[in-house]
């Protein structure tokens, strides 16, 4: 795979440990890089045990959920003002040219459910770069709270709702750092080793989170969904129990586009899918793809180097295309449509099994 910048695993490797030392050189206490276990420290009566941590990369953000026994005789009431987060490092990514170099983050959230850090400001907005430090608490005897969207602007209040926890009681938390970076967020994590504070009341838990290498190449999680069922035919498919079928003597069906896709970023797609021309079609079956990038403040662009038209003209026989194409280096969507052009009211083409998938690539490289 192409990346934005070109950079050796060694030379990766050198960014990373550039990271992981200045960590270990400017933490926020100043001092020496922290035991790789959590501790707690917490009072007699109110005392707290780590049971679990589980560390994940979602996309292009990083999720720690903690989970802790309370192991006192008496139960414990967490109120929002006993609830805050720092979490301190420096971070870089090698996929990303404005990330080559390690920066410092050092979101915090005291009270609330978040706080957003600037890692590069600008004044234009789709080049900002933050890291939005979400935490979440709750009983393990209750559903977790619904994710924060992300959508939502960083000025909206989120509140967090008292926790109550009953002797022997587990508390969980949840730490999500969210790389909020137009085009770049949504698929590359920050790399970095982190140092986390959570303290809960009197009760401070401390960690250090090596959250230097992916652990899968993201890509996008939606696909494309079903023609509506005026559009399919039940007596034709390459797989049950229907496929789209293009009617050239039907206003309007004598084309199908896909919805607009999310797609990563300089990346190869392999796209394939089945078509039957019908014998006595008349001009051409066309198959049209468009790549756009979706803006924060400038709307939307066309990427016309990443638009190509295609005609296939085998007849009356079930033909499997499978071609690779690229995402260009700022695409954010891609969109997909069959056309019957020129036909004079006559004919027809069913499409059946469209899939848009990565060509590749393996989790964590390349």
């Amino acid at each position: 795979m192409s990346m934005a910048i070109p950079c050796t695993v060694s030379a990766r490797s050198i960014l990373l440990g550039l990271a992981s030392l200045a960590a270990s050189i400017l933490s926020p206490s100043g001092a020496a890089m922290m035991p790789r276990t959590p501790t707690v420290v917490s009072p007699s009566d109110r005392r707290w045990n780590l049971v679990e941590r589980v560390i994940a990369q979602d996309q292009g953000d990083w999720q720690v959920d903690y989970r802790l026994r309370l192991d006192s005789p008496g139960g414990v009431v967490l109120m929002p003002a006993d609830l805050s987060a720092t979490v301190d490092g420096w971070i870089s990514n090698s996929r990303v040219s404005v990330h080559a170099v390690p920066m410092r983050s050092s979101p915090k959230v005291a009270g609330s459910g978040t706080s957003a850090f600037d890692v590069i400001a600008s004044a234009d907005e789709d080049k900002v770069c933050r890291e939005r430090l979400v935490v979440r608490a709750w009983s393990a005897e209750t559903p977790e709270p619904a994710p924060r969207p992300r959508a939502t602007p960083a000025t909206t209040p989120d509140p967090l709702d008292p926790v109550s926890i009953p002797p022997g009681g587990v508390l969980c938390v949840r730490i999500r750092l969210e790389h909020e970076h137009f085009l770049y967020g949504a698929y590359d994590p920050l790399l970095g080793v982190r140092e986390v504070e959570l303290k809960l009341g009197a009760t401070v838990l401390r960690d250090l989170l090596s959250l230097d290498r992916e652990h899968r190449h993201a890509q996008a999680k939606e696909t494309w969904t079903d023609p509506p069922e005026d559009r399919r035919d039940t007596t034709h498919f390459v797989s049950a129990p229907d496929s789209l079928h293009l009617e050239a003597h039907i206003p309007g069906n004598q084309y199908y586009s896909f919805v607009a896709k999310p797609v990563r970023y300089d990346t190869k797609m392999r796209l394939t899918f089945w078509y039957l021309i019908a014998p006595g079609t008349e001009g051409e079956f066309r198959v049209r793809i468009a790549q756009y990038r979706d803006g924060l403040n400038n709307g939307w662009q066309i990427l016309r180097q990443g638009a190509s038209e295609q005609p296939y003209a085998v007849v009356g026989r079930w033909t499997k295309v499978e071609r690779v194409i690229k995402t260009e280096t700022e695409a954010t969507t891609l969109a997909l449509e069959f056309r019957l052009c020129g036909a004079e009211e006559v004919g027809e083409v069913w499409i059946d099994d469209v899939k848009l998938e990565p060509v590749g690539t393996t989790p964590g490289g390349p």
